[in-house]
């Protein structure tokens, strides 16, 4: 039975860093995964926060408003 890529089916260097990278990418895996559930709050909160400051800036554009007929009033 030949498990490595090798004439005898020796393991060589690069079924190693195969081996390796296969490893490392299973280790990496959970991070990936918070990374990419990171990636969506991250999303989300963003799409929020563009939502109260445009409320914000709705809200203070009407006061403008209110202030200008006020001075006008004044005057």
């Amino acid at each position: 039975m030949k498990i490595g890529s090798g004439d005898c089916g020796e393991l060589t260097f690069l079924d190693s860093l195969a081996i390796i990278g296969f490893c490392v990418g299973l280790q990496n895996l959970d991070l990936n995964l918070a990374q990419e559930d990171l990636d969506n709050q991250t999303q989300e909160l963003d799409a929020r926060l563009k939502a109260v400051v445009d409320d914000i800036h709705r809200h203070l554009k009407a006061q403008d408003a209110k202030i200008d007929m006020i001075l006008e009033a004044l005057k």
